[in-house]
């Protein structure tokens, strides 16, 4: 597995560890960046219906991955390998080319195998970014998802993202709409 780009907090991530462990949700390491990119390409396939986007997004979350700025988690099954990935990093003025801006965290991608839709990795991985982020200090949220994606507003509503009302279009040429999440008050 190599070693992680990132340390658990203390008392680890025990909402991200399913109770039969069959899929694990662990931090991601340089061993994990392929795999996780086969994720994204299948999820997007399969959320447009055509192949997914060559170069752009990909290359640019490729990058990412290896920045030592940028933190992130897969899911990984027994079986299967990596199924899911969700990665961070600071928020950043002008559309993420600019000074960094003290407390934002930036969640760039969040992606889950097709054959693993519906059995709530998403959401583990999401909750794995967001304590992680905590455990660094950032105290707000923030995230882009395509306008037609139900699935993944709902998933984001679910834990505790509210639309900005700030829109915009992807690399991809999709309408994308932005999310932001702020800390509980006294946590």
């Amino acid at each position: 597995m190599g070693t992680p780009l990132v340390r658990a907090p203390p008392g680890g991530y025990r909402a991200c560890m399913p109770a039969d462990r069959t899929v694990i949700v662990r931090p991601g390491t340089a061993t994990d960046v392929d795999g996780a990119l086969s994720v994204l390409d299948a999820a997007e396939t399969r959320r447009t219906g055509r192949p997914s986007r060559a170069g752009g997004f990909r290359d640019r979350t490729r990058r990412r991955l290896g920045d030592s700025g940028t933190f992130f988690f897969v899911a990984e099954s027994p079986a299967d390998g990596p199924v899911g990935l969700a990665a961070a990093t600071s928020g950043r003025e002008h559309g993420g080319t600019g000074p960094v801006l003290p407390g934002l965290c930036h969640i760039s991608v969040v992606a889950v195998h097709p054959a693993h839709w519906g059995e709530g990795l998403g959401g583990r991985l999401v909750r794995a970014l967001l304590a992680h982020g905590h455990a660094r200090g950032y105290d707000r949220f923030q995230l882009f998802t395509q306008a037609g994606n139900a699935r993944a507003q709902r998933l984001y509503e679910s834990l505790g993202f509210v639309l900005t009302g700030r829109t915009d279009v992807s690399d991809g040429g999709e309408d994308i709409v932005h999310y932001v999440r702020e800390r509980p008050r006294g946590r």
